[in-house]
């Protein structure tokens, strides 16, 4: 435990005045021993009764006027604390909800191992905000910046082929979406982007992401899918995975992969990164990086806290020299007994 003292600048003062009620107790003693008495019968019966308080009596004078110096000197324990503040990022998670992603190279489908890892994602955050948008031949929010964790993986839960009805695959558009939940934030700013495919509609995903630039809001593309691209299948009328082939030259169809080269120019106009995720590990690990690369701030913060203990000598200063006082009141009523 370690303690200090608020006042002790009045040490000095304090211990001329406990030596001046000390001097002054022991004079006060001597004076009383100089009593003069009319026969030796009195003065022995006197000494008798006193010998036995005498010294104690000054002890617990002595003890009580030192712990009342203590307490007046206003001794503290120092508690030593640490507190973290935590600056957070306002994150959106940008997830391409096309067609294509219904490829099974990821497993159940692309769509499916996207949302465990948005989702796994989000477990690890702390005091950010993140967000939502969805996109494919169109783009829109799925869920605002919020802190509530929950509710947007339950916003994520929601999400299937039918949440965007316009097939394609708008990434500008998306880019555009995340801008404006993001512009106004005082936070530092993240796109997470996972697409499969080609941008083939809506605004240009360059021009974009020179507006995302400016704006201090840097993103993070993911291409999601095997190289060389997943086999096309639908499902027949008993829900059978089925090949889907090239109606002219009965070849069987893939669907696209992800435009790299697009995705590398976003990443680098914003100050991000491109990763390319061809298994549901991959994808995991690639989340984890991003992760650990936006790392928060946090700013430690320790100090010292005091606590006053001086109550404690108090008491115990007044309870000795309220014991010395009645021991002295019983003494003198036994001698006058």
């Amino acid at each position: 435990m370690n303690m200090t003292f608020a006042n002790i600048k009045l040490l000095p003062y304090l211990i001329a005045g406990f030596i001046l009620l000390l001097t002054v107790l022991l004079m006060k003693n001597i004076n009383f021993k100089k009593i003069n008495f009319s026969n030796f019968l009195s003065l022995e019966k006197i000494n008798q009764k006193i010998t036995n308080f005498y010294w104690l009596v000054d002890v617990l004078k002595i003890a009580g006027i030192i712990f009342l110096i203590i307490a007046v000197l206003r001794p503290q324990e120092i508690k030593r604390e640490t507190t973290e503040k935590i600056k957070g990022i306002d994150i959106i998670i940008a997830l391409d909800v096309s067609g294509s992603m219904q490829a099974d190279d990821l497993l159940p489908n692309r769509l499916e191992a996207a949302k465990e890892v948005c989702k796994w994602f989000i477990n690890g955050l702390k005091s950010d905000r993140v967000g939502l948008v969805v996109f494919a031949g169109k783009s829109f929010t799925q869920c605002p910046l919020t802190i509530d964790y929950q509710i947007i993986k339950n916003f994520i839960d929601q999400i299937n082929f039918q949440t965007v009805r316009i097939d394609g695959t708008a990434v500008g558009d998306a880019i555009l979406n995340a801008i404006n939940r993001l512009e106004n934030s005082k936070a530092s700013k993240v796109v997470i982007l996972t697409t499969d495919g080609v941008s083939n509609t809506g605004f240009s995903p360059i021009e974009a992401a020179k507006m995302a630039a400016y704006k201090n809001i840097k993103i993070y593309t993911i291409g999601i899918g095997k190289k060389g691209g997943a086999p096309m299948i639908r499902y027949d009328s008993f829900g059978r995975k089925v090949q889907v082939y090239d109606r002219w030259t009965g070849q069987p169809l893939k669907w696209e992969e992800p435009d790299e080269k697009t995705l590398m120019q976003i990443a680098d106009l914003t100050g991000g990164k491109y990763f390319r995720a061809i298994d549901e590990k991959k994808l995991k690990e690639i989340y984890d990086l991003i992760a650990k690369m936006e790392k928060q701030d946090i700013d430690v913060k320790t100090y010292n806290r005091y606590e006053d203990k001086f109550y404690i000598f108090l008491i115990f200063g007044f309870l000795l020299l309220f014991f010395a006082l009645l021991i002295e009141i019983f003494k003198f009523t036994r001698i006058i007994a």
